[in-house]
């Protein structure tokens, strides 16, 4: 099992040293960027409702106004153990942000600080992390227990795409730097990482690792063209609104950061693809020498029909998944066809769908070019 992790092993930690050497000596993180002075967020759980004053929403189920007084004991940071008594009055009927407090409950609670003294307190949140961190643990479980040696290659390759992203695309973002520069860089660097680490130093890693970085490049050209062409703004939710309020402080490049969210959407398919036609024709190749170019070719692009089909499915209802809220308000409304399909909000996600899925489609036989003419290569 060592000699089998060897080879990835000296790949990757070095490029983790590097990445963490980076990250200390060129890249602050949170330079320049707005904090919240004074206030701190830190685990609480509700000890007593004293009084509840709630009026349930008649359209909206599940949706209280009102408020309620209760007794919290904070559980972590400066003020552990200290039990306060506060006014839970966030309660406007709106499910996103409200927060029904209940014995027993945890909960995010925000803390004014003024000159080392506990100034006020408020209910932000309901606590969710640990559900977060239980799926995390169930997702590392099965990832080992299943890949074994792979598994242990993609979960380290998966902590360093995760430190890309993080802490060098987005600050550098912040920073006015192209994110479509950027992206292409990380794309790069991602793929070489992942599949260098899960399938070795061979012909058929490099053959699927340039299928890969050519198939998403070539989503995000057609996005970014597609784009310009119909006038879209990269604003499709209230996150990306946000961002307008701080263009002033901050050089972002907002519809750049639509065409990086196509290309990280759609990489980890594109990944898939290539992959799976580039062992598949060198398996053909293993078994059956003897096939020319053309032939091999074929086998790959035969193959591809097969999984581009449910991989093309998989893009196509990741978007409309995330934007089915969106579609349900449209039927609510009624709103015809020809308004629909022409609202902002509504083309950014098809064109972004058809993007990646043109793409992973085209991934195929770039892929399968690539391999064969590596294999015939000495």
């Amino acid at each position: 099992m060592l000699n089998q992790m060897r080879k990835p092993l000296l790949f990757i930690l070095p490029v983790i040293i590097l990445i963490i050497i980076f990250l200390i000596f060129f890249i602050d993180a949170n330079k320049d960027r707005e904090k919240n002075e004074g206030i701190n967020y830190v685990r609480a759980k509700i000890v007593k409702v004293i009084d509840s004053r709630l009026k349930e929403e008649e359209d909206i189920p599940d949706a209280y106004v009102g408020s309620q007084k209760v007794k919290v004991r904070i559980l972590n940071g400066k003020f552990k153990g200290l039990e306060l008594i506060i006014t839970n009055s966030r309660l406007h009927g709106d499910l996103v942000y409200d927060v029904i407090a209940e014995e027993g409950m945890e909960v995010v609670l925000a803390i004014d600080e003024k000159e080392g003294k506990l100034h006020s307190a408020l209910i932000d949140n309901y606590v969710r992390d640990r559900v977060i961190y239980f799926l995390i643990f169930l997702f590392i479980l099965a990832l080992i227990g299943v890949g074994r040696v792979k598994g242990i290659m993609a979960f380290l390759s998966l902590i360093t795409t995760g430190f890309l992203i993080v802490y060098f695309m987005m600050p550098l973002i912040f920073r006015g730097y192209s994110p479509i520069l950027l992206i292409i860089i990380i794309v790069s660097v991602i793929t070489c990482i992942t599949l260098l680490s899960i399938g070795g130093f061979n012909k058929k890693s490099s053959a699927a690792i340039i299928g890969t970085v050519i198939g998403v490049i070539i989503a995000g050209v057609i996005s970014l063209i597609s784009g310009r062409l119909a006038h879209l703004t990269g604003i499709t939710g209230e996150a990306s609104e946000q961002l307008i309020y701080i263009m002033g402080d901050f050089p972002i490049n907002i519809k750049g950061i639509m065409f990086a969210g196509i290309i990280i959407s759609s990489l980890g398919a594109v990944m898939d693809v290539a992959m799976s036609i580039a062992a598949t024709i060198f398996e053909i190749h293993n078994q059956v020498p003897g096939l020319s170019r053309t032939e091999l070719i074929k086998s790959g692009i035969n193959v591809g029909k097969d999984i581009v089909g449910t991989m093309a499915n998989t893009l196509i209802l990741a978007f409309t998944g995330g934007s089915l809220s969106m579609m349900l308000l449209l039927m609510a409304y009624n709103v015809p066809y020809f308004r629909a399909i022409n609202l902002n909000s509504v083309s950014t996600e098809i064109i972004q769908g058809l993007a990646g899925s043109i793409g992973l489609i085209l991934t195929v036989p770039i892929t399968s070019v690539v391999a064969v003419f590596l294999i015939k290569q000495k």
